[in-house]
């Protein structure tokens, strides 16, 4: 149920990014993720690796590999959603811990701190979907 609702959000997300959407297809019925993140590993000795899958006029989708932690920031001008795809850890918005594992979904509106810390042995991925689209500048220390 959890993994049926998280393809239905992605889907619903990737069909109101363009009037001519490219497809992205997530992977099996067993583990939706395993072919997008075969495709896209993240940097080996980097913290935190973004990969840009899509981009229009109306938003970007991301994915992007968490070793160990972001540091706490906003988005200035972007709202964002967020689904992991594979790991787990804690999500600080405005302060508060939320407890995030993998077919886990949040909204983060344009303005509110927030921090992912990956409490996992392996880096954590989630498909991150940004609006208006970002190119990372917008990325404001807290």
């Amino acid at each position: 149920m959890r993994h049926a609702l998280s393809i239905l959000v992605c889907a619903t997300l990737l069909s109101s990014c363009s009037s001519a959407p490219r497809t992205i297809i997530l992977g099996t019925k067993a583990d939706p993720a395993t072919a997008l993140l075969a495709a896209h590993p993240p940097e080996a000795g980097r913290n935190i690796t973004p990969i840009l899958l899509e981009k229009n006029s109306y938003s970007s989708v991301h994915l992007v590999w968490v070793r160990d932690r972001e540091e706490p920031h906003l988005h200035a001008v972007h709202d964002l959603v967020v689904l992991v795809l594979r790991g787990e850890g804690s999500l600080f918005v405005n302060g508060r811990e939320r407890p995030m594992a993998a077919g886990d979904v949040a909204a983060i509106p344009a303005g509110t701190p927030h921090q992912f810390v990956n409490r996992g042995d392996e880096p954590a991925a989630a498909f991150v979907v940004f609006s208006p689209p970002s190119d990372g500048s917008d990325n404001v220390p807290q």
